[in-house]
């Protein structure tokens, strides 16, 4: 009697389980139709779908897309291709339009956020466009769009440890990096006569130099 009430039980979170994918997936395609991508259920992070709806706009293959988004964010595969494979049945996905939507939610988030996950969304989105044919995609690539949106440019590692020995982060502006270095350079000092200050010192100058 009880391994049968064991398994009707299995059955039902089973059968429960597979309703919930569904209806989930039917949610998706329809946030992704009428291009709402704000409050999305069990979204991996703030843009997930719209990030998926627009790597899958560019691939035409939820698979393939799936297996990119995987590959650059981590998660289960089995959880991206729920989310491509829903947007795959979307009608009339504008890219134009979701890299729009996209740049809003990026650009609500915050600073920890931005850092994190920006570099990764054009990781992303570069794997996505690897083959593209802009006489075939009709117009320039969406990630040549977002840059232009969040004023974004690729940072080089050099760069990156610059802005981190200023204690700014990356694309911070030329007025913020002047009172980052003077207030650094004071507190540093060679004067002090401290071998580790001038060691510090030297590195805040070769950072602001490099970022001047």
């Amino acid at each position: 009697m009880i391994p049968s009430i064991l398994l009707l039980l299995i059955m039902s979170a089973g059968i429960w389980f597979a309703i919930h994918n569904i209806l989930l997936q039917k949610n998706w395609r329809k946030n992704a139709e009428n291009g709402n991508f704000s409050h999305i259920k069990k979204e991996p992070f703030p843009g997930a779908l719209c990030l998926s709806a627009l790597i899958q706009s560019c691939t035409g293959d939820y698979n393939f897309s799936a297996r990119i988004l995987e590959s650059v964010f981590g998660r289960h595969l089995d959880e991206w291709s729920a989310m491509t494979k829903a947007v795959s049945f979307a009608k009339s996905l504008n890219r134009d339009l979701l890299v729009e939507n996209l740049t809003s939610i990026i650009k609500k988030q915050d600073d920890d956020f931005k850092h994190k996950t920006i570099p990764l969304v054009f990781k992303a989105l570069s794997a996505a466009e690897f083959m593209w044919n802009s006489s075939i995609q009709q117009g320039e690539k969406p990630s040549d769009y977002l840059k232009t949106l969040l004023s974004y440019s690729a940072i080089s590692d050099k760069e990156s440890d610059a802005y981190r020995v200023l204690g700014l982060e990356p694309g911070a502006n030329p007025e913020k990096i002047r009172k980052a270095h003077r207030k650094l350079a004071a507190k540093y000092h060679p004067d002090t006569g401290s071998d580790s200050n001038l060691e510090m010192f030297m590195k805040i100058q070769t950072a602001y130099e490099m970022l001047k």
